[in-house]
């Protein structure tokens, strides 16, 4: 049995990877988008953003679907949260159309404080347009503020 391995990583387009005639089965590793960490303030840096999720899925059976192609979303990274009052919460960390992340939290008015990350995108694997696997993104880290560093 030959064994093909492809790595892919977050381009913000879709990626397809054909499935040859004679495939059995494949193993699929997944880790979704991580989570920008929050804007800092005078008091200190922002908590840090999380992790994204890792999957798993081995053996999966593609016997009735050799000559499709595996869909690919690769779950980007979320922003960072910025400084000063009102700031805008990082960006979200894009993916296939419903599984990017959650945009951070702004910063309140004043005078200063810190906006919260924005979340990190899923990683999601199809074929004909059904979920195969997902990695859930990370979350944001918190903004930080006068009296709380984004670590409470």
């Amino acid at each position: 049995m030959v064994q093909v391995v492809k790595t892919l990583n977050y381009t913000g387009t879709t990626q397809s990877i054909a499935i040859p005639a004679g495939t059995v089965t494949i193993d699929i590793h997944l880790w979704g988008g991580g989570g920008g960490g929050g804007g800092s303030d005078a008091g200190g840096a922002g908590g840090s953003g999380a992790a994204g999720h890792y999957v798993l899925k081995t053996d999966y059976d593609v016997t009735s679907s050799t000559g499709q192609s595996l869909v690919i979303g690769v779950g980007g990274g979320g922003g960072g949260g910025s400084s000063g009052g009102g700031a805008p919460g990082g960006a979200t960390g894009k993916s296939l159309t419903g599984y990017s992340g959650g945009r951070g939290g702004n910063a309140g008015p004043t005078p200063y404080s810190g906006s919260g990350g924005g979340g990190g995108g899923a990683s999601v694997v199809q074929i004909n347009s059904v979920d195969v696997a997902i990695a859930g993104g990370g979350g944001g880290g918190a903004g930080a503020g006068q009296f709380s560093n984004g670590t409470a």
